[in-house]
């Protein structure tokens, strides 16, 4: 069993909307939109432009299609990492939990390094991982 997860389009895609309805904010404070609070013209256009900006990376974001994170018969690939880590590098395997977040921390067996995957916002889940794992390494899946 493959697991290989890409960003998630519809959850990039939400973000990017809720990034773009948040800069409603900064339109406020800046004095487009009448309140009765005053207004703040630069810190109003600091918010509606920091809102645009996360937009537009959630959106662009959307376009990249590359493996983000691959379990196979080589190993555990993270993107940041940059490369293969063989099974036999790795010692153990923890499922975190906090919140929504879902993080494979892989422990490596050459200086207790750890390589972290976060399942949250990818196309494929935590489940999708462990079970990939649970192909190749039985011994390290956790549940």
């Amino acid at each position: 069993m493959t697991y290989e997860a890409r960003h998630s389009v519809p959850i990039d895609l939400g973000l990017a909307a809720a990034c773009a309805l948040l800069s409603i904010l900064g339109f406020a404070v800046a004095g487009v939109i009448p309140t009765n609070s005053g207004e703040y013209p630069a810190v109003g256009w600091g918010i509606v432009a920091a809102c645009f900006a996360l937009a537009a990376f959630f959106a662009l974001r959307t376009r990249n299609r590359e493996v983000q994170a691959r379990a196979d018969a080589a190993g555990v690939f993270e993107r940041r990492y940059g490369e293969t880590v063989p099974w036999d590098r790795i010692e153990s395997l923890t499922v975190l939990r906090a919140g929504i977040q879902r993080i494979a921390r892989f422990k490596l067996r050459d200086g207790g390094k750890t390589i972290g995957i976060n399942t949250t916002f990818y196309d494929h889940g935590i489940k999708d991982l462990v079970n990939a794992v649970r192909a190749h390494r039985p011994d390290l899946a956790p549940f």
